[in-house]
């Protein structure tokens, strides 16, 4: 049998991929109730890229390297994190993708 590592590095980004989307979402949910997500939407860098901020508080928090099963490493942590959350920012339209072709599927 083949090398199975690339699969389940694929699943685990993906599910992890989810996990991001949801709670990006609730964090713009509670900076909206808290009304500063326009505040901060309006900041330059942090605004664009709050989506990359949450992805890589995620990483750096739950201490994951997921790109390590395709033989990625880097020298230093704050590079492993920020690439590994960049990949998930990334990954998302194929998380997209695969949840749509299985809910088509389920209906079929």
């Amino acid at each position: 049998m083949g090398d199975t590592s690339n699969m389940y590095t694929l699943g685990a980004l993906l599910l992890t991929s989810i996990v991001l989307a949801h709670a990006v979402a609730v964090i713009e949910s509670v900076l909206g109730v808290v009304q500063v997500h326009g505040p901060i939407k309006k900041i330059p860098v942090i605004g664009t890229h709050l989506g990359l901020i949450i992805a890589v508080a995620i990483v750096w928090y739950l201490k994951i390297n997921l790109i390590s099963g395709w033989g990625v490493n880097f020298s230093d942590d704050w590079m492993t994190y920020t690439s590994n959350a960049m990949v998930l920012l990334g990954i998302a339209p194929l998380k997209d993708a695969i949840i749509s072709m299985v809910n088509k599927g389920l209906r079929a």
